[in-house]
């Protein structure tokens, strides 16, 4: 209904500013008319022109409503990358998380996680530097089942596993007393890698989670080993449980989206999910932008209350 034709009165011309301006706080970089704009939280890059078309005005009349607002404190504007880059004043006011006992309380679990991730890393490292003896945990790849010890076939001895488990340095033996880690060393980078081990390796994590896939591709294979080449080994086991930790990825979207493998190991997704773009952010995207505009609505009204001629 907001996106409807229609002349835009100025409090409507307002609230669009404010639910227009890029709500994440992380900048956005965006072509705009040949031009690579930069902006940030409460910046909306828009021309006279633009808003002129987008509001049903007279450019004349936008400039003048641009204007007031500078006047009033509302806004600033510049035009350094060769377009009008408008910022709200006062956006976080706009746009806040809650109320001040929120925004502290969500600020001490922010600390109390940060604390959390510190303390598994250094007890990551400490396993690392620890050799073990019991099973390998479930992240290292299954071998294949169907042979018994030291009865594998040639093709089986010759077939290489990825080592996903959480401690590198722990040295397993394979069915015929040559040490994985030592086997896998002694590899170039262009080794061959265990495409079906990898297949139930993933079918095993992401059971009742994400769609199986029953066969390894031509497709597939070269981007496997293109991500393994790149990023390498532990970068498979570290991307598949940023996946399971991010509800967004498993369909915890507005869209009920699911990734899938093939997304999964494309480059610049790949690339996003070692960087942490979907550690549990984006869960409801849509849902959080309406309850954001029923606040800005509930403001422009108390804002036109005010501002409104006292009776006698």
């Amino acid at each position: 209904m907001w996106n409807e034709a229609r002349t835009f009165s100025s409090c409507e011309a307002w609230l669009d500013l404010i639910q227009s301006a890029r709500f994440d706080a992380t900048p956005r970089k965006e072509c705009i008319g040949g031009r690579e704009v930069i902006y940030n939280r409460g910046q909306y890059p828009a021309s006279i022109r633009f808003l002129a078309k987008r509001w049903q005005w007279s450019e004349k009349k936008v400039r003048s409503f641009l204007e007031h607002l500078r006047k009033e404190g509302m806004i600033t504007s510049e035009c350094t990358q060769g377009i009008n880059i408008i910022t709200l004043c006062k956006y976080d006011e706009y746009n806040d998380v809650g109320t001040t006992k929120d925004a502290i309380k969500g600020t001490d679990i922010n600390m109390e996680i940060n604390s959390l991730k510190e303390e598994w890393a250094q007890l990551r490292a400490q396993l690392a530097a620890q050799p073990m003896n019991n099973n390998p945990p479930q992240f290292e790849f299954s071998q294949k089942l169907g042979h018994t010890e030291g009865t594998n076939t040639k093709k089986d001895k010759e077939r290489e596993y990825i080592d996903m488990s959480l401690n590198n340095q722990k040295k397993e033996n394979t069915p015929n007393g040559v040490s994985k880690k030592d086997k896998l060393s002694s590899l170039s980078l262009s080794e061959k890698v265990d495409y079906n081990g990898l297949m139930e390796y993933y079918n095993a994590t992401f059971k009742d989670k994400l769609q199986q896939i029953k066969s390894m591709t031509e497709d597939r294979k070269k981007a496997v080993k293109a991500r393994i080449s790149q990023y390498g080994k532990e970068s498979v086991r570290t991307a598949f449980n940023l996946v399971l930790q991010s509800p967004f990825l498993l369909g915890g979207n507005d869209r009920n989206w699911k990734c899938n493998f093939d997304w999964i190991f494309k480059q610049a997704n790949y690339t996003k999910i070692l960087e942490g773009n979907y550690n549990g952010k984006r869960t409801d995207t849509a849902a959080t932008r309406r309850e954001s505009v029923g606040r800005l609505k509930n403001l422009a009204g108390a804002i036109l209350q005010d501002a409104s001629p006292q009776n006698d």
